[in-house]
Formats: structure tokens, sequence, C-alpha cells
């Protein structure tokens, strides 16, 4: 009898897989490992195999129990294919058909998303059903957008809104800007050496002007990309997640201010935007829910 269901989270630097039983509700989350650990495309597909069979071992659980495996990636991809496409954040990857490739592995039904969308998805499911319009934000090596409206996932017409972070700005685009790279740039102008987002958090909790300053300055520029959205979407809500969320005390203030000034809704309206809680939880919730939409439906 097919009682579970397994997923895979793929970031840009790491990738986490799920455990679920039937009523969907949350049996285990793995490890993080390293993407970089893995020298090709066919090591690193084959880590994800590995990685959901040690899951389901330690669980006493054989394969043939699992009904399906929902994996979340980063954009943009072909979810109606399942494949990768010309990512900028996983790029060991691009142009892969993943759900091909792992039901070749797996024999199980494989369905694949976008990240941002599933956990936009995930974060509906588990803490914001009331909302009409709720706006996901994932941010880490790149930017993700996942927009629900009237319970259901948006994906466009051909299953790839959203992908504001490749849209062009300032002669590179958004995600130079907004992600791991963006931090990276600017602790090197302001520290002449470049150290990593959790780094400048550090200094920043340790009163450090530079770094306070570069949460400042990454504040104002997610905020202009938020009044886009706002203006645009006019959600209920907004959910951060990811990486850099983590330094959410330190961004927020500039954010906010930044909404107030360029976004009338924002601004007369009582429009939340949040530090999810539990984003991992989340984007695992929204992949299990890709391949049982009729349990949540």
């Amino acid at each position: 009898m097919k009682e579970f269901y397994l997923t895979i989270d793929i970031g840009g630097t790491t990738f986490t897989s799920g455990l679920f039983n039937s009523n969907l509700e949350l049996i285990s989350i793995s490890k993080e490992s390293c993407i970089k650990d893995y020298i090709n495309k066919d090591s690193l597909i084959n880590g994800f195999v590995d990685k959901v069979k040690i899951l389901c071992y330690d669980k006493n659980i054989n394969l043939n129990e699992v009904f399906a495996l929902g994996v979340s990636a980063p954009g943009p991809l072909d979810s109606t294919e399942g494949k990768i496409l010309d990512t900028p954040n996983l790029i060991i990857l691009k142009y892969t058909n993943l759900v091909k490739e792992l039901e070749s592995r797996l024999k199980i039904p494989v369905k694949l998303a976008n990240d941002a969308n599933l956990f936009a998805l995930g974060e509906w499911y588990l803490k914001y059903k009331m909302k009409k319009v709720l706006i996901g934000l994932t941010l880490g090596s790149g930017l993700g957008f996942g927009i629900i409206i009237n319970n259901k996932l948006f994906t466009g017409a051909n299953g790839m809104a959203a992908e504001y972070g490749i849209s062009p700005f300032g002669g590179g685009v958004w995600e130079d800007k907004i992600s791991i790279d963006g931090i990276n740039s600017l602790s090197s102008k302001y520290y002449n050496k470049v150290f990593s987002p959790k780094e400048i958090f550090t200094f920043a909790n340790n009163k450090d002007k530079k770094a306070i300053e570069i949460w400042r300055h990454f504040g104002y520029d997610l905020g202009l990309v938020l009044s886009h959205a706002v203006n645009l979407l006019d959600p209920d809500v907004i959910s951060i997640g990811g990486g850099i969320s983590q330094a959410f005390i330190f961004f927020n203030e500039n954010m906010i201010k930044t909404l107030n000034k360029y976004s009338p809704s924002f601004n007369y309206h009582n429009i939340e935007v949040v530090q999810s809680k539990q984003y991992l939880h989340s984007i695992h919730q929204g992949a299990v829910l890709l391949i049982n939409e009729k349990k949540y439906n």
C-alpha cells in the first residue's frame, strides 16, 4: 500500500530530502548536503537518490510504499516537461530533465516545480489559508517569487510566472543585488574583502557599523523589489524565507520605509511582511502538495 511521500529541496548550494505520511504530515527532514561535494551531474542526481533512500531506510520504509516524489529547484524550469532550464543558480543541472533522471533511478512518479512557488504554497497551507493573496519570497543564491491567489498557486499561462529575479536592472538583473552575490559585492565595497551573509550578520550582531549599513542598503533594494510586487498584486501578506532572511531584523526597517514610500497600498493598508519561521518545512510541504493536489484543493 502506498502510504508515504518523498520530497527533495534543491537550492543553489545545498539540498535536503523530506518524508511525509498519507495525511501530508511531515515525518522527518534530512540534514543538508552540499552540492559542491558532487563532481558532475550524474553524481549529484545519484546523491539525491541516496538521500531519499537513506531517509526511508532510517524509518524502516520500503520505496514500494512511497506514492511519489516532489522536487523543488531554482528556476527557470519547465515543470510540465520536468526539465531544469538555463538556471543561473544551479549550473550543474542546466538543461537536465530531472524528472526522467529520478524516475529511471527510483521507479516512482516524480514532479518538479520552482522552489519559490513551493515555498509560497507551503506557507499558505501551514499558516495563511485565510489570505486572498500571498507572496512567498526566497532570498539565497537567487531571488525567488511564488504567488498564491484565492487558494491557488499562480504559475501563469506557461508555468513560468513570477521569475522576477532575472528581470533586468541597472545593467544586470535583480538577482545581482538581492542574493548572496549581492551581499558579497556590498561587503567588498565596504570592507575591501568578500564576506558571506552569515559573517555580515554576525558583524551586525556585534554592532559593526559597516555591517549594519550593508543590511540597510540591502533593505532599501529589497524594498524597491517588493514595491513592484505590491503595486502589481496588492497582497495580504509577504512571507520571506531563505538563508538571507535570517538577517530580517537588520534589513526590515529600511525595507518597510521603502515600501511605504513607493507602494500606496502598503502605505494605506495592513499588508504583512514577515520572516518565515518554518522555511524548510514550508518548501517541503509545498513539494508534497505538488504531488497530491486533491488533498488541498
